[in-house]
């Protein structure tokens, strides 16, 4: 009897737990909505639509959970965090997509190509950062937690594209021709590219990877477009990984003078950060046409699971 006792308390509590954050959720958003509009941002969203999406929101809640549960683990803030902060970003991008292919049992409205391009930049950057130091944050994040996101990201598009490979639409959804730029991107980074990790084919492997994730994005746009409508968790993954190249581009931004050194064939001290800062540029360019048609259906309430854009 006690036991039973114990199990209904137990149950019960876990329902008025849950029960209480939803409704502050509800609150958060709605005096969110409230806030924007005295500023002219006029959200159409309702307390149903926010009901309605609650697990989506709640995804976001535990990934801003787990952010601050870092930085207080790591217990250090600077300028190179936002290198770590930004591959984090990534990664819940990912995960909102394999929520997505996980619910729906399809995957349809996901690049194959986007997979696979962006396992092959992981795999370059990883071929850097796990063994050299050149390029990883100065602070406690450098410590296996920027990489460790990194290696987890990694399975979650292996996993997604073995899911890929043996449940696809039709070819003609993922026309893009991504090979071309792939070969760029590999003879760009072998090319011109920093010296941080002072052992060339671990600098050339770290150069192609900025390339390649540039060229990653170029597929599931092309879909989106070709189709101009997605699912909504895909929409967040586009725009969750806008957020993500800007960050990091912002440190690059601030931190190129560092990496303004020729390579072995260049005298141009500063081209090789002239190419740091053209490939983070490509990256969000690639992707701030997606963003301002999102940003445009965002204002649009959106009962169902596609996005209209």
């Amino acid at each position: 009897k006690l036991t039973a006792v114990f199990v209904l308390l137990r149950s019960g509590t876990t329902v008025m737990v849950d029960r209480l954050l939803q409704d502050c959720t509800v609150k958060l958003c709605l005096g969110s909505r409230d806030f924007a509009a005295l500023f002219g941002c006029d959200f159409m969203y309702t307390e149903k639509d926010v009901r309605l999406h609650m697990k989506d929101i709640m995804a976001y809640k535990l990934f801003a959970l787990a952010v601050l549960a870092i930085w207080l683990f790591v217990q250090e803030f600077s300028l190179s965090s936002f290198i770590t902060l930004a591959s984090a970003v990534q990664g819940f991008a990912f995960l909102l997509l394999a929520r997505q292919a996980g619910e729906e049992g399809s995957m349809r409205g996901i690049s194959r190509k986007m997979l696979f391009t962006y396992a092959l930049a992981l795999c370059f950057r990883l071929w850097s950062t796990l063994f050299y130091l050149g390029y990883l944050p100065v602070d406690y994040s450098g410590y296996f937690v920027y990489q460790g996101t990194d290696v987890l990201t990694l399975l979650v598009v292996v996993n997604l594209l073995s899911k890929a490979l043996q449940r696809y639409p039709s070819a003609d959804e993922d026309s893009f021709w991504v090979s071309v730029p792939i070969a760029g991107a590999l003879v760009l980074g072998w090319l011109v590219h920093p010296n941080l990790d002072n052992v060339e084919h671990a600098d050339a492997a770290w150069m192609s990877s900025l390339w390649l994730e540039a060229a990653a994005f170029c597929p599931q746009i092309w879909m989106v477009s070709r189709a101009g409508r997605c699912r909504s968790l895909t929409a967040h993954f586009v725009a969750l990984s806008f957020a993500s190249r800007c960050i990091v581009a912002l440190f690059w931004l601030e931190a190129h003078p560092q990496l303004g050194v020729a390579n072995h064939w260049t005298s141009w001290d500063s081209c090789p950060s002239c190419f740091v800062l053209a490939a983070y540029s490509c990256q969000v360019l690639v992707i701030s046409d997606f963003m301002f048609a999102y940003l445009r259906s965002a204002r649009r309430p959106q009962m169902d699971s596609v996005m209209e854009l």
